[in-house]
């Protein structure tokens, strides 16, 4: 093993480090011990890594315990700049969310998973555990499958490759040949759905944000299926949502 750049030792240190982090971001606030019991790792070598961490000022320590430090503010502010849509989305979102009473996302794919950027809620919007930020696969929500419609068969391949197609409810679809004939009619009809999918008893309607052949990302309402159904979940709502998305799709064309 060897500690050059490059080598195997640096490569699993910095992999290591960035595992107690996320350790610590799931655990929301965390001991020594916490982070020790977790991730498996003898108290010394957590000890070093949190220490080294905390004067790099990504963590902080209070009264004994570790949370994320505000560092962290700073570099998903400067990594959400990069995407496309991310300062002007806001309002189109609210709006959709007003008029539907509905949860809106605004998501994008980044590595394969689907990152949630952008939120609104409705006078009747539900609770669910997407967080800002946060990632989820492709294939099993009407957003996820909303890009995947729009990217090429081969990179639609590669992600499958990457992460697969795995069961989060009894109606996720986990085979290749079910996704890629879902694909086809989303791209048919222009807007994907989802059937409790990824959340029991809830549904999803989503259309791909696509300006001049790049996905830029997608905007998913949702909510519980009892009153995500009949002619509202079939033709109101792809309606609304894919009437906001040409917009968009417009204003950024020629802004």
């Amino acid at each position: 093993m060897t500690d050059e750049p490059g080598g195997s030792a640096t490569i699993g240190t910095l992999e290591k480090g960035f595992r107690i982090i996320e350790t610590i971001e799931e655990l929301e606030s965390a001991t020594l011990t916490d982070v020790a019991d977790e991730m498996g790792l003898a108290r010394s070598t957590v000890h070093d890594y949190l220490t080294t961490l905390c004067d790099l000022e990504y963590l902080v320590k209070t009264d004994g315990e570790y949370q994320l430090g505000l560092t962290f503010t700073r570099l998903g502010t400067s990594a959400t700049e990069t995407v496309q849509l991310s300062d002007t989305i806001t309002p189109y979102l609210e709006r959709l969310a007003d008029a539907t009473g509905e949860t809106v996302w605004f998501l994008v794919e980044e590595c394969g998973r689907a990152v949630y950027l952008g939120h609104a809620e409705g006078d009747q919007a539900i609770k669910t555990e997407h967080t800002i930020g946060g990632r989820s696969y492709l294939h099993c929500h009407a957003g996820g499958k909303a890009i995947l419609a729009q990217l090429p068969d081969e990179r639609v391949e590669e992600i499958i490759d990457m992460h697969g197609l795995p069961e989060i409810t009894e109606h996720t679809i986990t085979s290749r040949e079910a996704l890629f004939e879902e694909l086809e009619r989303i791209r048919d009809r222009n807007y994907a759905q989802n059937h409790s999918e990824q959340l029991a008893e809830t549904r999803a309607v989503s259309a791909a944000i696509v300006v001049d052949d790049e996905v830029l990302g997608a905007i998913s309402v949702g909510g519980p299926a009892h009153r995500l159904r009949g002619d509202r979940f079939e033709t109101e709502l792809p309606n609304q949502v894919m009437s906001v998305v040409n917009e968009i799709r417009i204003n950024h064309r020629y802004s």
